[in-house]
């Protein structure tokens, strides 16, 4: 059986981990979408049956802050006593993610393949909950 101090430590371990994992997961999908539409337009086909746009302005935007959200992450990474307001953000951010998907998946505006990349995201906001809720059972004891 573990002790206080020993759960303690293996929370921040884990928070630690889980979070440059999905400081990582956001850098690699943010550099891989900012740079292959440059490479190739075609690969805009990914998202669904879409023409590509006129302008990446808004696609380099979304994926500037998705950029940025990986900042987010590894910020919290390093904290695993402060944070957590950023923490309820990046929640929501994970799951407006998945949901946004979904629903131009179910209207035929995206790919199976887009669902399957933000089911990561997905997992990482239930991962983010209960973390979030791990910490403040901490913080209450």
């Amino acid at each position: 059986m573990f002790s206080f101090e020993s759960d303690s430590l293996e929370r921040q371990s884990y928070h630690k981990y889980m979070y440059t994992i999905a400081a990582i997961w956001n850098w690699i999908l943010a550099l891989s979408f900012l740079i292959l539409p440059r490479i190739d337009i075609g690969f805009f086909s990914l998202a669904g049956p879409m023409d590509p746009p006129n302008t990446l302005l808004w696609f380099d935007s979304f994926f500037g802050f998705v950029f940025l959200f990986g900042l987010g992450y590894y910020f919290i990474s390093k904290s695993t006593t402060e944070n957590h307001d950023l923490i309820k953000i990046v929640i929501i951010e994970k799951f407006w993610v998945f949901i946004i998907t979904l629903y131009y998946f179910l209207i035929l505006e995206a790919s199976l393949l887009a669902v399957g990349i933000v089911i990561g995201d997905l997992l990482f906001g239930i991962l983010f909950i209960e973390d979030l809720i791990a910490i403040r059972k901490t913080k209450a004891q």
